[in-house]
């Protein structure tokens, strides 16, 4: 009850402060996007909507590993069909639409209990771990590169945990989960994070009036690691505010912080111009096969 009217008080608190650091930074942003390359914004939401061609492969290959018969096709109707609930506040719509089509064709809760504790966990491990490695290894061990180091140890120790308390904790003395799956999904986790870092630094690069000092690499690793600082703020809604600001303070160069803040926040844009290009292209898709059934 607590955390739910503390989600729902630091919604409008977090959107305000960015709107007011737009409103402040409003001069130094109108240069920096009079001077965007609209190219590179391409490329990012490009870069974005291959996240969805990978997602799929996560639901499928935990199923299969569970003897669940589910196939490319199906796991990217249902994860590409439940898009437009990731904009519903709350930040939890996603997963719930997901798991009401799951349930919707016969999948066990046990099974679907493995895929978003597989889901969730992973990807906060890998991007603490990859991202603050990088925060670490490209800042040093002081300020912000001795909490990156932490919370890739952190990332790590809980990661190498997550087989045990996958097989002791959730199956309970099922069937264990199978290592070599586990290891696949990993490197699909990895891989899609490694997409995703891309297209944050193809947007960042897109505006080379903020004269940002950070390489590409320092960069990729502020994106992962304040998605990762976002996703464990629990009164954040899919980390909003809390990622921006962090992710500002990493990566500010010539900008003031503010505007940085404000500008790293028009990635949402980005993410909500490749979920609307591939749930759009979806649709389109199931319309042109109706037509082809029933012309």
């Amino acid at each position: 009850m607590i955390l739910r009217v503390a989600k729902r008080v630091f919604l409008p608190i977090a959107l305000a402060f960015l709107v007011y650091f737009a409103w402040e930074s409003r001069e130094i942003l109108g240069d920096v996007i009079r001077s965007a390359r609209p190219h590179n914004l391409v490329l990012a939401v490009l870069a974005w909507t291959l996240m969805h061609a990978l997602s799929p492969l996560f639901s499928m290959l935990i199923f299969r590993a569970r003897n669940v018969s589910m196939s490319y096709e199906t796991a990217a109707r249902i994860h590409i069909g439940n898009l437009p609930a990731r904009y519903i506040p709350g930040g939890i719509w996603h997963t719930l639409g997901r798991i009401a089509s799951f349930r919707e064709m016969g999948i066990a809760n046990r099974d679907i209990s493995i895929f978003v504790f597989l889901e969730n966990t992973l990807a906060a491990c890998l991007a603490f771990l990859i991202g603050g490695s990088l925060v670490a290894g490209t800042r040093g061990l002081d300020g912000w590169g001795q909490t990156g180091a932490l919370c890739a140890a952190g990332g790590a120790a809980v990661m190498l945990a997550s087989p045990f308390i996958l097989s002791f904790r959730i199956i309970n003395g099922d069937k264990r989960f199978p290592i070599t799956p586990l290891v696949t999904i990993t490197a699909v986790t990895t891989i899609s994070w490694c997409v995703a870092a891309i297209a944050f630094v193809v947007y960042v690069s897109a505006f080379p009036a903020l004269a940002l000092q950070a390489s590409p690499l320092e960069i990729a690793g502020a994106y992962l690691f304040s998605w990762g600082v976002g996703f464990i703020s629990l009164v954040a809604p899919q980390g909003l505010g809390v990622f921006e600001v962090v992710a500002a303070d990493l990566i500010r160069g010539a900008g003031t912080f503010m505007s940085v803040a404000a500008l790293l926040a028009g990635f949402r844009l980005v993410i909500l111009a490749a979920d609307l290009t591939v749930w759009g292209a979806l649709q389109l898709l199931s319309i042109t096969r109706d037509e082809a059934t029933h012309g």
